[in-house]
């Protein structure tokens, strides 16, 4: 059984060609046959009309035609003429040797079936194509005149095809050659296509095999302007992105383990130095379990966030929509953030008109949206500066503007801000509290309420956060 594509497709590109030139060459052999057949059958029916003419005078007076003539005519028409009556009597010239043993038999039987001869009174005649040692040859029948006192007789020519078995054969011999020749050049180019078809297709397995033992930069060359390029440059497509998503992972658990890392070590340090006995007083006791703490609620946090994260975008968040009217939301949820504020000596100016229409959002994901941005905007502000929180209605939606002035974001971080554990500034620690996490949360529970969120920036100026919130 042939497995490989590269020998299906050789030997179907061969075997078509062959077929194709077996049926053509069969097909015309046979055309040329017969029309060499009828041409030459209506030779001899005119050779033998002329010879009728010629003849009806001399049969009209009841004189027997000379031989020399019968002859003559013969070798006008390229074979053999005689005259015969219905009971097989010659009456001139010659049948060809053994026609009339071996191939009419009675002629009087034959003569009255009419089946080769057909002497009405339109004067029709019937072919027969007799063989005679393989070959074959063409015998016309014409009737002649009819007389009172004889019976009826007809002029037969007879015309062998030795030429026509001459020209078959030569068309076979020509056929064999051009299905040698059609053979070669059908493989050849068979070769040819099928292996144009099959390298890029086997640089596609290859690349494809690299990329899945671990090669994530492995990639097909086979990208030309047809259905197989198609094809490569899809799985290139394919493979960075599957490189990206790899790439994203590995990043993903080095800053998992480096942000819990951090306050693991922290808290081993605080315990180890408690267990040494180095915490003489009560004060330092108390500072070190603060600290310890503090450590643990940070893990806490992280943990809670990458399940959020991770509930998220497998879609298992549950939302329940109610309306919500901004302005005591956002004076209660602002209220809770004053230590936070006082901290950084910040503080808030709001501007929300109350005639703003009421959003329809899940309260407790839309204050876990507000917490993130506003905790981003106070980790983020100069301190001693305001930050301005206002809303806003805008395309049937209520939008609210989230500002503050610090160190800004340059344009080109600002699409991947919403991404896990993304810094802005790489060599930043997460010392102010931060998982990393906050943005990413954010993006995903507005785009999962079935809203937007962005964000524009003026490096060294203000960042602001726009949140659109469908209006009642």
């Amino acid at each position: 059984m042939i497995r490989s594509l590269f020998a299906k497709l050789l030997l179907s590109h061969v075997a078509i060609i062959l077929v194709s030139m077996l049926t053509l060459g069969l097909l015309m052999s046979y055309l040329v046959r017969d029309h060499v057949i009828e041409n030459k059958r209506r030779d001899l029916l005119a050779k033998g009309k002329a010879a009728v003419d010629m003849l009806t005078p001399t049969l009209a007076k009841g004189q027997k035609p000379p031989d020399r003539w019968i002859d003559r005519m013969g070798d006008m028409a390229g074979g053999d003429i005689w005259l015969m009556d219905k009971n097989g009597k010659v009456l001139a010239g010659q049948p060809p040797k053994g026609w009339r043993g071996k191939r009419l038999g009675n002629l009087s039987e034959l003569w009255d079936k009419a089946d080769w001869l057909d002497l009405d009174s339109n004067g029709s005649q019937k072919i027969l194509k007799p063989w005679r040692n393989g070959d074959p040859a063409i015998v016309a029948a014409l009737p002649l005149p009819p007389r009172e006192s004889d019976p009826p007789a007809a002029l037969f020519l007879y015309s062998p095809l030795k030429g026509v078995t001459r020209t078959t054969q030569a068309l076979g011999n020509l056929l064999l050659y051009s299905l040698a020749a059609s053979a070669f050049a059908a493989m050849i180019v068979g070769l040819l296509t099928a292996r144009n078809l099959t390298r890029p297709l086997r640089d596609i397995s290859q690349a494809a095999a690299a990329f899945a033992a671990g090669n994530y930069a492995s990639r097909t060359t086979a990208t030309r302007s047809d259905e197989i390029g198609e094809l490569g440059r899809t799985f290139n497509t394919m493979a960075a992105e599957l490189a990206q998503l790899e790439q994203k992972r590995r990043e993903f658990l080095s800053d998992v383990s480096h942000e819990i890392k951090t306050p693991v070590a922290s808290i081993q340090a605080l315990a180890e130095t408690m267990l040494d006995g180095l915490v003489t007083t009560e004060k330092q006791r108390e500072r070190y379990l603060t600290g310890i703490v503090a450590e643990s609620n940070r893990i806490g946090r992280l943990v809670g966030d990458l399940l959020d994260l991770s509930q998220l975008e497998a879609g298992e968040i549950p939302l329940a929509a109610q309306h919500i009217r901004l302005t005591e939301f956002i004076t209660e949820h602002t209220s809770a953030l004053i230590p936070f504020l006082e901290l950084k000596e910040l503080t808030v100016e709001t501007n929300i008109p109350d005639t703003l229409p009421p959003v329809l959002a899940d309260p407790d994901r839309l204050d876990q949206v507000l917490t993130n941005l506003l905790t981003n905007a106070i980790r983020h502000a100069v301190p001693g500066s305001a930050i301005s929180l206002s809303a806003r209605t805008f395309q049937q939606q209520v939008a609210i503007d989230i500002s503050n002035t610090g160190q800004g974001i340059e344009p080109e971080h600002l699409p991947y801000i919403w991404q896990r554990f993304y810094r802005v500034d790489k060599s930043r620690s997460r010392g102010d509290g931060g998982t990393g996490l906050g943005l990413a949360i954010t993006h995903k529970l507005v785009i999962a309420m079935g809203g937007t969120v962005g964000a524009t920036s003026t490096p060294g100026q203000t960042t602001t956060f726009t949140l659109p919130v469908k209006s009642d």
